[in-house]
């Protein structure tokens, strides 16, 4: 700090001290910003890995189909911590990518036979504070044609996947069991069936 006082007191005109300054202030910004921006880019890439990171189950779409995935979560019990799952949804893989731009939506279905809830979370942390659940409406109840019920969760929304672009979009399903269940021995032998369903199209 000193030193640069005397350079400051060692400029004789009055304009070539303004310019010093300023051009003074203008580096000190200059390092700011650029730090603030490493930070940032540091952030974002640290929160993407941890997204990344314990994904269970890979699907990737190519064109029309339909894929699905079940899991039957044996050893679940009441907790007051929920149960996480992730997975992920690619139009590319490491020997062939998808040529057509397309469009798909996802739905999770669930027996009844254990009062569990789903909320899934879209390319975030579900940590994160505003954090989505894509499943904001709730379940649906429906019924199939051997009259067996079932809770059907879907986002109501279709993503996009361009064929210019390897996109992969990473899920992570929430899964509470209320420990408030823990004493009822309704629910002491049952199984839930949890099926996740990918259904994509081509945009024309």
């Amino acid at each position: 700090m000193d030193t640069l006082k005397k350079k400051i007191q060692n400029i004789s005109y009055k304009k070539e001290k303004v310019r010093f300054l300023l051009f003074a202030l203008v580096l000190l910004l200059v390092f700011f910003f650029a730090r603030y921006l490493l930070g940032l880019a540091f952030a974002r890439y640290e929160i993407r890995a941890q997204i990344n990171s314990n994904i269970e189950k890979a699907l990737y779409i190519f064109e029309d189909e339909k894929l699905s995935f079940n899991l039957e979560p044996e050893g679940i019990i009441p907790s007051s911590e929920p149960y996480v799952y992730k997975f992920s949804v690619s139009n590319f893989n490491e020997t062939k990518e998808s040529d057509v731009d397309i469009s798909y939506t996802l739905q999770v279905r669930t027996t009844t036979n254990l009062p569990i809830t789903i909320k899934m979370y879209r390319n975030e942390l579900h940590t994160a504070t505003g954090a989505t659940n894509i499943f904001n409406g709730g379940a649906q109840i429906a019924q199939d044609t051997d009259s067996a019920w079932y809770r059907v969760y879907s986002s109501g929304t279709a993503y996009q996947m361009s064929y210019q672009n390897h996109t992969t979009d990473i899920y992570t399903m929430v899964i509470s069991f209320p420990e408030s269940y823990a004493n009822n021995p309704v629910y002491a032998n049952s199984i839930e069936s949890i099926e996740v369903t990918i259904d994509s199209q081509q945009i024309i």
